[in-house]
């Protein structure tokens, strides 16, 4: 099975995301901020996609990037951004598959995520 984590301080995202995604047929971890889903990370296998809100209290998805890319461990897991904010970055600058915006476009949500979990099976 398929595993995803969901990174974001907005609990309502991680319910909905969690919800949609387990009945699409992931397995699916959910952290509150960076700092949280570093530590999650430590304890699961690395999952085959990593949901990332950037704007975070405690550890933002800049920080959690950096975190991330400095453990060989999971260094090649795929990111998606999901942020309010995406004129402030882009996807290529932080060397993320994907920035989606918020409000989320689940339709969208979901071709991205079949992508890059078929494209990690080859």
């Amino acid at each position: 099975m398929r595993s995803i984590l969901v990174i974001d301080d907005d609990a309502d995202i991680r319910l909905m995301l969690r919800e949609l995604l387990t009945e699409t047929g992931f397995l699916v971890h959910t952290a509150r901020e960076g700092q949280h889903a570093l530590h999650l990370l430590d304890k699961i296998d690395p999952p085959d996609l990593i949901l990332l809100d950037y704007k975070m209290p405690v550890m933002d998805g800049k920080q959690f990037l950096a975190g991330m890319r400095s453990n060989p461990r999971l260094q090649g897991i795929p990111v998606v951004i999901l942020s309010a904010a995406t004129r402030e970055w882009s996807g290529a600058h932080l060397e993320v598959e994907e920035v989606l915006t918020k409000p989320i476009d689940l339709e969208v949500l979901l071709r991205t995520v079949t992508r890059i979990c078929a494209a990690e099976r080859l």
